[in-house]
């Protein structure tokens, strides 16, 4: 264990901000917040801005270039026109700074590149309670504050959570976006404050979680003890619940922090988290780039634990991967529409009877480059379909099943139990010639990306 927690003393320093790093971060973020608040006096609002995220709460990595500021307007004033928050930043915008980025979400927000940072303007009601909050921003600094309260509490839990955040953006289960369905910063901030500490975070995963998903059990995480004595699944909304992990926000006790977690990003993190403690090393915590290479080796059973079991029982395996070029256009929507067409590719493999033992995807807006999407299945054609007819008995559904199916290609009719059977071929032999046949004719692909190409490797 001193091993592991000398490598994450190593880990902690090269992600932990610079003092001179620090500086220039508070006197750009101070340059942006006054020039913001003339803008805003001047559209005549009564609102300041402050700045948030992970800024405030000095949770922020070493090599951050996004900021996120609230422009908080006074309670009293706005409570009835929190629909209108979003108008009232646009016009101090639109006479402050001349580029900028309007992005929906639950309430309009704005981006500007300022100094080299990129910073967001998110438009919220300054309240003093959650119950006061109209909007689910609106409890963004109530957020900030009780993080602080923690880190404040105890220092080192600044760089335990720098070590959560860092190793879940390496393995691809960090943000809350609907393409990554993963864990925001908050949640990153809460998990880790409960636990104590990034190891006692990823060993009770490794273990607790990954025992509780095996069983079907959900895991639930309240901080603050909200529901001390209850059962927190009885009183939440149903749609609060859905994911496997449960963190109740400790400030908002009526609203789960990982409500946008999917199983699959979860299980993710737990299967992460083991092979870390069984080999720990610095490189859980740089994102490493996918390639074509790495697949290819996933395919032939060299990283892969199933696909491996499968070729020491010499299953023969092809990997076919799909390289889509992204649309322009927000990150969050464009990437929710890759996610859909590589979700829809693997859905119709699955369908036509091929047994895929493994897929993913991968795209990095930054990177500027195509989306990725790769499925590796058994090297056997699929089995064909055996379409269950009526009863014999049933003349008149007996014959017309018999018009439907009988003389044409690819198909032959049994008679089984008293029962009409239709033997259906599959089309497609082959993987590679499915995707490759969808991805031309396909009309639900086509506005998901601008066009797709796709290779088969043995």
């Amino acid at each position: 264990m001193k091993a592991v927690e000398k490598l994450l003393e190593e880990v902690k320093k090269g992600k932990r901000p610079t003092a001179a790093e620090n500086s220039a971060v508070a006197r750009i973020a101070a340059e942006f917040v006054t020039k913001l608040d003339k803008a805003l006096k001047s559209a005549r609002t009564k609102a300041k801005s402050v700045v948030g995220g992970s800024g405030a709460k000095g949770t922020w990595l070493k090599g951050m270039h996004d900021i996120d500021v609230f422009a908080c307007f006074d309670y009293k004033k706005y409570k009835e026109k929190s629909g209108e928050l979003s108008e009232f930043v646009a016009a101090a915008m639109k006479k402050t700074f001349g580029k900028h980025e309007r992005l929906h979400g639950s309430r309009d927000y704005f981006r500007v590149h300022f100094s080299g940072y990129n910073f967001e303007i998110v438009p919220i009601l300054r309240i003093t309670k959650a119950s006061q909050a109209k909007n689910i921003t609106d409890a963004s600094l109530l957020h900030s504050a009780w993080v602080r309260r923690k880190t404040g509490k105890k220092a080192a839990l600044a760089d335990d959570v720098r070590l959560t955040k860092a190793f879940c953006k390496a393995q691809r289960v960090y943000g809350a976006e609907s393409h990554i369905r993963g864990f925001s910063g908050y949640a990153c901030e809460i998990l880790t404050a409960y636990y104590g500490s990034f190891l006692k975070l990823i060993t009770t995963a490794a273990s607790q979680w990954k025992k509780s998903v095996s069983q079907g059990k959900k895991i639930v995480v309240d901080a603050e003890k909200h529901y001390k004595g209850r059962d927190p699944l009885r009183e939440l909304n149903e749609a609060k619940v859905q994911s496997e992990l449960i963190v109740i926000d400790p400030v908002q006790k009526d609203r789960n922090a990982t409500a946008a977690l999917s199983n699959e990003t979860l299980q993710r993190f737990i299967e992460a988290a083991g092979e870390f403690l069984k080999k720990p090393g610095s490189e859980f915590f740089e994102r490493q780039e996918i390639t074509i290479e790495d697949i290819k080796l996933k395919a032939k059973g060299k990283t892969a634990s199933a696909v491996a079991d499968a070729h020491r029982r010499r299953i023969a395996y092809e990997l076919v991967v799909v390289e889509a070029a992204p649309n322009k256009g927000k990150e969050d929507v464009v990437g929710a529409k890759l996610l859909k067409a590589h979700e829809h590719l693997l859905k119709q493999l699955l369908e036509n009877g091929f047994a895929v033992k493994e897929s993913g995807w991968e795209w990095d807006k930054s990177k500027k480059r195509e989306a990725m999407f790769w499925y590796i299945t058994e090297k056997s054609e699929p089995e064909a379909e055996v379409r269950h007819g009526p009863p014999l008995a049933n003349k008149a559904h007996a014959d017309n099943f018999r018009k439907e199916h009988a003389g044409k290609s690819g198909r032959k009719l049994f008679e089984k139990g008293g029962r009409l059977y239709a033997r259906i071929e599959r089309k497609h032999k082959q993987p590679q010639q499915l995707i490759s046949a969808l991805i031309i004719g396909d009309a639900y692909l086509k506005d998901k990306a601008q066009h797709y190409s796709a290779r088969s490797f043995n």
